[in-house]
């Protein structure tokens, strides 16, 4: 059988995770990962999704999944609190297409403190009015 061309395969994401507390192993995390989806959304759901850990070293993992359901698989990560019996705390990072996307974004100190609602670079806030949407 051939393989499928690139334009019929399914589309991925891969998720970046930041851990805090003490560092599982992968199998650990992968175990966590498909428990927590599981509870969050069922047997139908998890199959959907299809979420794997690809890729883990020190405080940092790589989840993919289907896309479109980023922010699911987010927020079943973000659930866990217990990682092979250790309690840990998971922090979604960064969201890409591709595992280089988000390997780039470990150790940038741009990941934090940036504010989405500021609209210009002012010390101040500005939020969106409907005067500048219209």
């Amino acid at each position: 059988m051939r393989p499928l061309p690139p334009t019929l395969r399914e589309k991925k994401r891969y998720i970046l995770i930041k851990i805090t507390g003490c560092i599982p192993e992968q199998k650990d995390i992968y175990r966590s990962v498909s428990e927590s989806v599981t509870s969050l959304f069922g047997d139908a759901g998890a199959a959907k999704m299809h979420p794997a850990v690809v890729w883990s070293e020190k405080d940092y993992a790589v989840v993919r999944c289907t896309r479109g359901f980023e922010k699911s698989v987010a927020a079943a990560v973000s659930c866990i609190t217990k990682c092979g019996g250790v309690p840990v705390n998971f922090r979604t990072i960064n969201t890409s297409g591709t595992i280089r996307g988000v390997k780039t974004k470990i150790g940038n100190p741009e990941l934090t403190g940036k504010k989405v609602d500021n609209l210009s670079n002012e010390k101040g806030h500005r939020y969106l009015t409907s005067d500048d949407i219209l």
